[in-house]
């Protein structure tokens, strides 16, 4: 099973196009998303993204990928406007 945070590193470089600017997005270092995307690719057995000169471009696998990554942010976005601060409302 992969590591689901690992998701929004994918979706900051695809959007992106290059781990500098994911980075930036993220408030985060190329290194730490260069390594994030690794780590998911390895856990799931696929290359996601060609490395070119002008950046990072979607590999067959990763334009599959690319819906089903956003369907999880929309359900985490979801989840998080539905729950959040529960306990603290008023009754």
């Amino acid at each position: 099973m992969f590591n689901w945070d690992d998701v929004r590193f994918f979706l900051a470089v695809g959007r992106e196009g290059t781990l500098a600017a994911a980075g930036t997005s993220l408030g985060l270092d190329a290194t730490t998303v260069g390594r994030r995307i690794g780590n998911l690719e390895r856990e799931l057995g696929a290359r996601l993204f060609d490395r070119t000169a002008r950046g990072f471009v979607l590999t067959a696998a990763g334009g599959r990928l690319l819906p089903r990554a956003e369907g999880i942010e929309g359900e985490a976005m979801a989840v998080d406007l539905d729950l959040s601060g529960e306990d603290q409302k008023l009754e």
